[in-house]
């Protein structure tokens, strides 16, 4: 198969320098780099910098820019532009389909590139082979996410009968327009929605590997769709667990859906006839339909994480949820010096916003707080706690950080209450949220109405 057509392309360029306003229809479809021949990526150039300038882009004027800047030569001259312009018809009707074909055989040249490239690279010894497969992996991945067509804007007007549609969804129960934490108060205050990134802060000791882990779990529980083949199911959860391993999560996940104490199940001592009862019904109900997936390695990368969550995707299906435990123990976040280590987090924080976009789900990464807090008289945690606070907080949409107030004084009357600080967030309330805190059961709850809140100050205040 030949992965270029130059008649289509000369098409492309001879309706774009015949036919007014045309560069508007194809702008967003091809880039310079997706013409095959390097004279009509030349000429390409010139018709998009005229048209910027908000010059006309007719042959004429392409003539005269290719001259000043000394590209005539190089384009095949007068009689290249002269003959392309006499022997292919400019064509409005075509031009998006014409666009459209460029741009895919573009994408058929860069694939080609990175698998030529990926047999090199499997001759090169000093390569890991993981590296070897999940670099060629993220190539192509990115060669499909980069290139897309774009949909172009859109009239407010135009969108009005989807809104109405989502809404009267959302009004039945249908389509619920964010994705159920299990907390009531956080989907009220600050309701997740596919694509978002939500990070986690705390310091050591205050729960958030349980608390995100929860949001996950019951997130699964809840989260169904119908896929091609006719099939009810559940989206999955992927939980990868950079600091912990796969036994302790599952042990996690039993104390908390089986109600058997975590130290029960960690020593195996006083396990008494009731709880194994409840460890069996808890493997009766998750064991076959409970599509949480956990991927535990130390130092993971991104490109990693792509690969598993493709493979997940192909295998089982949709994805609802994706967790990372934690952000800065991630392969690449170390460096020679925090300015380094600041920019690997940044780099980091953006790939973890694209797999939101990429798989359509909200991605929970969490995140370690700088020890300074610890020497304030209120050590709830503010913004400037995270550590790498500038990359991280310009990429997410949701930061929450978790407070216990027990974990620091011994004698406070919230014992088994913690507080999530939704410090920000884009599209909703910021503020603070009371849970119950069952760390025997490794899980969060909602918090009992009966309980006196004004223990609890207000969120950010002086204790």
């Amino acid at each position: 198969m030949s992965y270029h057509n130059i008649d289509l392309e000369k098409s492309v360029i001879a309706s774009l320098l015949s036919i007014e306003g045309s560069l508007d229809h194809v702008i967003d479809k091809i880039q310079i780099e997706d013409f095959a021949a390097d004279r009509h990526k030349t000429i390409y150039r010139g018709i998009k910098q005229l048209h910027a300038e908000g010059l006309p882009y007719d042959s004429v004027m392409i003539h005269d820019w290719l001259e000043a800047n000394n590209l005539m030569k190089a384009t095949g001259g007068d009689s290249y532009l002269a003959e392309m312009l006499a022997t292919t018809p400019a064509t409005l009707f075509n031009l998006n389909a014409y666009a459209e074909r460029i741009r895919e055989l573009s994408q058929y040249r860069a694939a080609d590139r990175l698998l030529v490239q990926a047999r090199e690279d499997l001759k090169n010894a000093e390569l890991r082979l993981d590296d070897k497969i999940n670099g060629t992996i993220e190539g192509l991945t990115k060669v499909i996410n980069t290139q897309r067509i774009s949909a172009g804007a859109r009239t407010v007007g135009s969108m009005m009968d989807k809104f109405f549609d989502d809404l009267q969804s959302a009004c039945k129960g249908d389509v619920l327009p964010f994705k159920p934490t299990g907390f009531e108060e956080i989907d009220a205050k600050a309701p997740i929605q596919n694509g978002d990134l939500v990070i986690v802060g705390g310091r050591p000791s205050m729960g958030k590997t349980t608390y995100a882990q929860t949001m996950v779990q019951n997130m699964v529980e809840h989260d169904f769709y119908t896929d091609k083949d006719g099939n009810y199911k559940r989206r999955a959860g992927v939980f990868f667990s950079i600091e912990m391993t796969d036994d302790s999560v599952v042990q996690r996940f039993m104390s908390s859906k089986s109600n058997v104490q975590l130290h029960k199940i960690r020593s195996g001592t006083n396990v008494e006839t009731e709880d194994w009862q409840n460890l069996n019904n808890t493997v009766r109900d998750y064991s076959k339909e409970y599509p949480m997936f956990i991927e535990s390695q130390p130092a993971m990368t991104v490109h990693q994480m792509r690969t598993t969550l493709n493979m997940i995707r192909s295998k089982h299906g949709e994805i609802g949820v994706i967790m990372i435990d934690y952000i800065q123990i991630m392969g690449g976040a170390s460096g020679k010096d925090a300015g380094q280590k600041a920019n690997a987090i940044g780099e980091i924080a953006k790939e973890l916003k694209r797999f939101g976009k990429e798989f359509n789900c909200p991605v929970i990464g969490l995140s370690q707080l700088n020890r300074s807090l610890e020497s304030r008289p209120d050590k709830r945690p503010i913004m400037s706690d995270l550590k790498e606070s500038g990359a991280i907080e310009e990429n997410a949409d949701v930061i929450m950080f978790l407070y216990r107030d027990e974990v620091y004084n011994e004698n406070t009357e919230a014992r088994g209450i913690a507080e999530v600080g939704i410090a920000k967030n884009r599209q909703g309330q910021v503020g603070k949220v009371l849970l119950s805190f069952e760390g025997e059961y490794s899980r969060f709850s909602n918090l009992l109405p009966s309980y006196h809140t004004d223990v609890i100050p207000a969120y950010g205040s002086e204790s």
